[in-house]
């Protein structure tokens, strides 16, 4: 078996030391992002996996529509008060809006929790059938983290490499889940999956979880406190829980 297929929550544990390890004796000292997905498909943000009603809606004007409406309508629900662009598109991202933004977390049991919370799906968009989930792993350094976010906004596009984005703790949610987000820019009409970024594709690993091993490992991770309630602070999270503690998924013996 390979090194990177993932079984047990030992084997992944033991797995990232060994990146982790592997970074500083490279002398890169910084965190390790995380990525879960239940199935392996390219690492694009939901903007770039949509599509749009109407022939003529582009991206660009798609992004304005549901970036426009959602500060309009969305002021009643927020726990604080954004302050600016870079808190409102955090927050749109973190609660399903499709944006430039691609999850990821600081912390390595919360993405392989995200890999396996549900039963696999059997399936992909078009018809594919898919067998394994994934844990990707961002051996990012300093120069590839955004940190002045009070000269340049979310929607620059002037920089042409994705950025990763650490935003405020301006909800339960961001800050239960330790988020971060690679914040991407089109390069033409295309855009290039981060896997394929010639500034990242030496920088990522991807870790293999086959679809059999989910169920125990999702039982492994609530001993942990890596679970519906823990990630979703919220009663939403709560009932996810409770549903899920007293009753079976379909893939739960």
């Amino acid at each position: 078996m390979s090194k990177n297929t993932i079984t047990t929550v030992a084997e992944f544990v033991a797995r990232v030391a060994d990146i982790k390890r592997e970074q500083v004796t490279q002398d890169n000292k910084s965190d390790l992002l995380f990525r879960g997905q239940p199935y392996d498909k390219p690492l694009l943000p939901k903007l770039w996996r949509v599509r749009p009603r109407g022939k003529n809606l582009k991206i660009e004007k798609l992004e304005d529509l549901l970036f426009t409406k959602f500060n309009r309508d969305g002021l009643p629900f927020h726990e604080f008060e954004p302050k600016d662009d870079w808190d409102r598109l955090a927050l749109a991202q973190h609660h399903g809006l499709p944006t430039r933004l691609l999850d990821w977390t600081f912390s390595a049991p919360a993405a392989l929790w995200f890999t396996v919370r549900n039963s696999p799906q059997k399936m992909d968009d078009d018809g594919t059938r898919v067998e394994i989930g994934v844990v990707w792993v961002l051996c990012a350094n300093i120069k590839d983290f955004r940190l002045d976010t009070k000269n340049y906004g979310p929607f620059d596009n002037n920089s042409r490499a994705p950025l990763i984005f650490r935003p405020k703790a301006i909800s339960r949610r961001i800050l239960a889940q330790s988020a971060a987000f690679t914040i991407h820019r089109p390069i033409g009409k295309e855009l290039v999956a981060l896997e394929k970024h010639p500034r990242y594709e030496k920088k990522l690993v991807k870790l293999i979880v086959p679809h059999s091993a989910f169920p125990s490992i999702r039982q492994e991770l609530h001993m942990f406190n890596a679970n519906w309630k823990s990630l979703f602070p919220d009663l939403d999270g709560l009932c996810r829980h409770l549903s899920w503690r007293h009753t079976k998924l379909e893939d739960e013996p």
